[in-house]
């Protein structure tokens, strides 16, 4: 049985220690290999050279770098010698610096290069407890000018050769201090991204990242040699224990950069046959493929959305007929039989099906190297528009869900029987419940509060045993705070946060994200964001498509000087409000309530470093505190609006579906 990560490393150099563990790039571009033996061998190596710093298991090691090859073999070295690693991005802020490597004692930091050394020389008279700094990569510059208080410094290099002599002194004593570790031993404190204030230190232990790993394996099956395209933050438990997990069968990470002209050149370069990505990075893969595919005529753009359409109805048949869709009560054999009605029309479509293979489906699997498989996306809800295109062309995309707290993975789509818009089955290492706002149990189809228990559920805040408490019960129940349903087969489907929830004036609850993502189904909105708390009615900040909007600018023979007077124009503030109303209206299932009734658009957003997290979600309050003059500005100008077409008091009192049908006369006459 394997105790620690250390261990299942160790494991793997000893029977896979020829194959490739790693694909980095050298300064010249070209791909360089780590074998497993290789990266074995380095762990050790600068486990050995933190016991020539004096480090003594227990101790917190700070870890503040971009994924790398050398992340790993800096994590799992001071896993080796007991020690617990305290990570970060080389983005992390001064104040986050500050706070994280104080608050946790850390008497050692590895810096990823002069830029964060930089960081940490502003704060580092706050971090009394600091001795030890290990500069990663020197990029070749002059170091006397950073001011390090008497602290050593260290290159990552002169650890490991350090390590190196030590071994030689000391053989085999640093492969028996794998086996001091235990399953029950912290192994990281990762500190969340402080959405809702100062950041949280989430004690994840050995056990809580081994136990998903067969788990894992049985949604997704991949084999030893075969590659994942790596491009998340490591930091982030997401990447992080899907590295684990290409370890666990002995596969190969290849580091790239989310930036689309790099990763599409990695794809061919390296050819993986997977992915852990973050929806943001599979719609700028659509983009890329859109644009291509654009570029070459009017008719194939015509074409391919015609044939994509067809593969993406085919594909909504094949998975009915197979019993692969969201049913919320229990399925009887004559409903089965009679779904076995649609190979009619599957039969019909599939030729259109095979004729986009031929043409472009092939062509798009050709950019991402020719051997993908799968791509997993998690890190946020994956929107509908996407999750459909991908997987009608071809390049199947499963979701995935989790959080810090559950070290993350609660449940992946299953592969080999995909059920689209889920995040599937929860996996077997951890129980779910789902409870209603009223504290009783949620049935099939029935929103409520989604509740974690299981080994893969966090040992607690450290330090923090009172924040603890407030989201993980004495019997173990971790309350995610993510509004959830579950499917009479058992899927899960996310519809957003209860912290999220918009509450409006006339007390109706409001999800935003299930808005959001029909709204950027829209070919002219890029982003959005749903905004209404204790208004009257709900409002966006709508980030468009710049090139969309030109193009439909010119087929209208209209001409704008700039970019901004575009979206200043009339020309597209109707266009927007049309597409609002097409998309969210009752016939896509959306109350009248959840109509967006006011915008605003911006043409990017200002601050994207503070209104993102790292691994590219949404942080909401961050953003609807940077545009709060525009926001209250766009509701005010709304409630204008709506007195003149009908009281306020006059539309409290009435019934909804007599509130639409009045409205509706009103704006008529």
């Amino acid at each position: 049985m394997i105790n620690t990560l250390p261990e299942l490393l160790y494991h793997q150099g000893l029977n896979y220690p020829e194959i490739n563990a790693q694909l980095t790039k050298d300064s010249s571009g070209t791909f360089q290999p780590t074998t497993y033996k290789e990266l074995t061998s380095q762990m050790f190596d600068f486990a050995a050279g933190l016991l020539t710093l004096g480090t003594k298991r227990g101790e917190h090691i700070g870890h503040i770098a971009d994924n790398r090859q050398e992340w790993q073999v800096i994590s799992l070295g001071s896993m080796v010698i007991g020690c617990a690693d305290i990570p970060r991005g080389s983005d992390v802020t001064v104040n986050e610096l500050r706070y994280i490597l104080s608050f946790t004692e850390c008497k050692t930091v590895s810096v990823e290069n002069p830029y964060v050394l930089g960081k940490l020389c502003e704060c580092i008279d706050d971090i009394p407890t600091l001795q030890n700094i290990i500069l990663i990569d020197s990029q070749n510059k002059a170091l006397d000018r950073f001011d390090i208080k008497g602290r050593k410094l260290f290159h990552y290099q002169d650890i490991l050769k350090a390590g190196v002599e030590w071994r030689k002194e000391h053989p085999e004593k640093i492969e028996k201090e794998v086996w001091k570790g235990k399953t029950e031993d912290v192994a990281t404190i990762i500190f969340t991204s402080g959405t809702t204030g100062t950041p949280k230190g989430v004690m994840l232990t050995h056990k809580n990242f081994l136990c998903q790993l067969e788990g894992i394996a049985s949604t997704l099956g991949f084999h030893k040699a075969q590659r994942s395209i790596c491009i998340l933050p490591i930091w982030h438990v997401y990447e992080r224990e899907l590295e684990y997990y290409i370890i666990f069968f002995a596969g190969t990470m290849c580091y790239s950069k989310p930036i689309s002209s790099v990763l599409m050149s990695d794809f061919m370069k390296v050819r993986p046959q997977f992915m852990p990505c973050v929806p943001r990075v599979w719609d700028s893969l659509y983009q890329a493929i859109s644009k291509k595919i654009k570029s070459q005529s009017g008719i194939s753009w015509i074409l391919f959305q015609i044939l994509a359409g067809a593969s993406s109805n085919s594909l909504a048949m094949k998975n009915r007929i197979h019993g692969l869709n969201r049913y919320y009560k229990e399925r009887h054999s004559f409903e089965h039989g009679m779904s076995k009605l649609l190979y009619i029309p599957y039969g019909i479509l599939y030729p259109l099906r095979v004729l986009g293979e031929k043409l472009f489906f092939s062509k798009i699997k050709e950019m991402l190297g020719g051997r993908f498989v799968c791509g997993i996306s998690g890190g946020g809800g994956c929107p509908p528009k996407l999750d459909k295109f991908f997987n009608a062309v071809g390049i199947q995309v499963v979701e995935g869900y989790g959080m810090t707290e559950t070290a993350p993975i609660v449940s992946i789509r299953n592969r080999f029987a995909p059920v689209l818009g889920t995040i599937g089955k929860p996996l077997y290492y951890n129980d779910t419940k789902i409870i209603k706002m009223d504290g009783t149990p949620a049935k099939p189809g029935e929103k409520g509060v989604l509740y974690v228990k299981g080994e893969n559920v966090m040992k607690g805040y450290y330090n923090r045993p009172d924040l603890t408490a407030e989201i993980l019960s004495e019997d173990g129940w971790l309350n995610t705070g993510d509004i959830a349903v579950s499917t009479f087969n058992g899927e899960l489907a996310i519809k957003g946060r209860s912290k999220d929830t918009i509450v409006l004036r006339s007390g109706e609850n409001v999800e935003p994200f299930p808005i959001e993502g029909k709204l950027v189904e829209s070919p002219y909105i890029a982003q959005a964001v749903v905004c209404g708390q204790d208004e009257n009615t709900l409002g966006a900040i709508i980030i468009p498509n710049i090139d969309e909007l030109e193009k439909a600018a010119e087929g209208d023979g209209q001409k704008f000087s700039s970019t901004q007077k575009l979206l200043d124009s009339g020309f597209t503030q109707e266009l927007i409000t049309r597409e609002i109303e097409r998309l969210i209206s009752s016939k896509n299932g959306f109350k009248n309530c959840e109509r967006v009734s006011t915008f605003f658009i911006l043409e990017k957003f200002l601050h994207p470093e503070e209104e993102f997290s790292a691994k590219g979600g949404l942080i909401r309050y961050k953003v609807l505190n940077n545009y709060k003059h525009q926001i209250t500005a766009m509701f005010n100008k709304e409630t204008k609006k709506q007195k003149k077409v009908m009281p306020e008091k006059l539309q409290e009192m009435l019934p909804e579906r007599f509130q639409e049908v009045l409205q509706d006369f009103i704006s008529s006459h």
